[in-house]
């Protein structure tokens, strides 16, 4: 019968787990992202979330998910870099397209609200929140707070109400399907396909190539 690990073996051997962990998915995210040529060009409309002047010199498309990890990673630790260095100083402006496929009332009403208050509203709060919280879209007082924004302003009322944020929800699901992504966040840039998770200085070199083009 072999020999009973000690508490302190135990607990060595369970830091070395974690560690191992840590290093695997460290390694994930500085991997270099698998890249591929779009076949045709992304949809604009008028619901698309953006950050940044319309009369930026390059545009970075973002399939994302306020319930995915690595997106919410994105906004934490790579977007305020982002922002200070190229969208507000007019270089970038980064468009946001919502990807949600399941029918899950709750998460239908989260993308419809986010896009909505995006167009009639401001929308900063409400981007925190979810980036922060994004499990809070379950919540009687998101709901409520949903809810407020319908009563308060008929041209949000009608945008979440009426077809055109769910059309549009299906616009975005069809897209993403049919250029054949399989996961968020997915960056566009020029046209070319970058598939999860980028450090910044990965997105300033890429930036920077085009710009300077």
């Amino acid at each position: 019968m072999g020999r009973k690990l000690r508490p302190i073996e135990w607990i060595a051997v369970a830091i070395s787990i974690v560690l191992i962990v840590l290093i695997g998915i460290k390694a994930w995210q500085l991997a270099p992202n698998k890249t591929s040529k779009l076949a045709a060009p992304i949809s604009s409309n008028p619901l698309d979330i953006t950050f940044g002047s319309d009369s930026a010199q390059l545009a970075i498309y973002a399939y994302i998910s306020y319930h995915c990890g690595y997106c919410r990673l994105f906004f934490t630790e790579v977007y305020p870099e982002l922002e200070r260095e190229f969208i507000s100083t007019g270089k970038v402006r980064l468009v946001l397209k919502i990807v949600e496929h399941s029918n899950n009332a709750d998460r239908i009403n989260e993308v419809k609200t986010a896009v909505c208050i995006n167009r009639y509203g401001y929308y900063g709060k409400l981007h925190e929140l979810l980036v922060t919280n994004s499990s809070v879209i379950y919540s009687d007082e998101f709901r409520e707070m949903v809810n407020h924004f319908i009563d308060s302003d008929p041209l949000v009322a009608e945008c979440i109400l009426g077809n055109e944020s769910m059309d549009y929800i299906l616009q975005i699901r069809n897209e993403f399907d049919k250029f054949g992504f399989t996961g968020t966040p997915t960056f566009v840039i020029e046209g070319r396909v970058f598939r999860g998770y980028m450090p910044f200085e990965q997105f300033k070199s890429i930036i920077v190539k085009h710009l300077n083009q």
